[in-house]
């Protein structure tokens, strides 16, 4: 019952974003400018998707390290399969995937991976926001819908801030975070705080080591080359429909592009996707080109991105690096995987503090 009405809210927003994108226009109009594509452009773009997608892979790997030094090869089956359970799953429950898979107990667990893509996303988060924020100040003052898409950056980048700052906090004081968050809930349902507790204090031990300093910044400097090459793919495919934008409008419309996404829609993020590449692209074209040439580019990139993610997963799917019966259990399953892992950590900690006091442990 709870994924059902997981699916069908995903859809409901879906639905809700597909018909703001295709309201009042011509839909002959679009297919035809889909048809009009100057697809030699594609193979370069689908060669930078794959580039994309093992400097995702490797960069991740840098996360893991210090827990434990996956080799690339079962990195890079993870990440495609668990990319595509993202596209797959509604509401962006497809994140859980990833650390799921990934775990290899004891040597990694699950909230150490789930801690990594935390972090990940968190950095993707600010780097685009401040993106966004930048780019925008190349845009003349007056032009339609800035105002909203710049409101659209504060808030972004205030909310990913605030996740930072939360996880700094956690990673030097675990009990406060945990009384904070069990504080905060417990008005709501006593028994939501003591379970969001003890899964938040399993998530904040996966935090507890840290890439070296030279690793940290190799993770940024690949962060910055992962969003360039996004930003630079969109743009070649942008010259297949003969838009004619820069490059730097291109990141913003990327930067629009993320904050679009991260509404948990239905699989695929159907909708969202076209909408926020549309309305990041009516900043630089006139009307009539947004909503013909426009739309078909943002449909082609959609496509373009999850027709491919979709024909990796196939490939590792049956890769021997994936257990693929855990991918649709993998929420419900991390859940259980850190309940299980903060058990063990207090059972660990009880007698550590036993021994200390000289009584022994139960059952000893």
């Amino acid at each position: 019952m709870k994924r059902a009405i997981q699916s069908l809210l995903g859809i409901a927003v879906s639905a809700l974003a597909v018909w703001l994108t295709f309201r009042g226009k011509d839909l002959g109009a679009i297919w035809r400018a889909v048809q009009a594509g100057d697809y030699r452009y594609l193979p370069v773009y689908l060669a930078t998707l794959l580039v994309i997608h093992l400097l995702r892979t490797y960069r991740w790997g840098i996360l893991l390290e210090p827990v434990a030094k996956v080799p690339f090869a079962r990195l890079n089956a993870v990440s495609a399969v668990g990319f595509t359970a993202l596209l797959v799953l509604p509401f962006r429950l497809g994140e859980f995937a990833r650390p799921y898979l990934i775990a290899d107990r004891p040597r990694l667990r699950v909230s150490a991976a789930l801690s990594s893509v935390v972090v990940e996303r968190v950095a993707d988060g600010i780097f685009t926001a401040m993106l966004l924020l930048a780019t925008l100040f190349a845009v003349p003052d007056g032009t339609p819908h800035l105002g909203e898409i710049r409101k659209a950056g504060y808030v972004m980048a205030a909310l990913f801030a605030g996740m930072l700052a939360f996880l700094v906090l956690a990673y030097r004081s675990r009990e406060l975070a945990v009384r904070i968050v069990t504080r905060l809930l417990g008005p709501l349902s006593p028994r939501l705080a003591v379970h969001a507790g003890g899964m938040l204090d399993a998530f904040i031990r996966g935090l507890r080591l840290v890439p070296s300093k030279r690793k940290m910044g190799l993770f940024a400097g690949l962060t910055v080359v992962y969003w360039a090459l996004n930003g630079w793919g969109m743009h070649v495919m942008a010259r297949a429909f003969d838009l004619q934008i820069q490059l730097i409008d291109v990141y913003t419309i990327l930067g629009v592009l993320v904050a679009g996404v991260m509404i948990p829609a239905g699989p695929g993020m159907v909708g969202t996707f076209q909408l926020a590449i549309a309305f990041g692209l009516s900043l630089f074209v006139p009307e009539a080109v947004a909503h013909t040439r426009g739309v078909a580019w943002a449909n082609v990139l959609w496509a373009s991105q999850v027709g491919f993610q979709l024909l990796l997963g196939a490939i590792f799917i049956f890769s021997p690096h994936v257990k693929a019966a855990r991918i649709f259990a993998s929420p419900e399953g991390t859940a259980e995987a850190l309940d299980d892992e903060e058990a063990e950590a207090l059972e660990r900690e009880r007698q550590a503090s036993s021994s200390a006091s000289g009584v022994p442990p139960a059952g000893a």
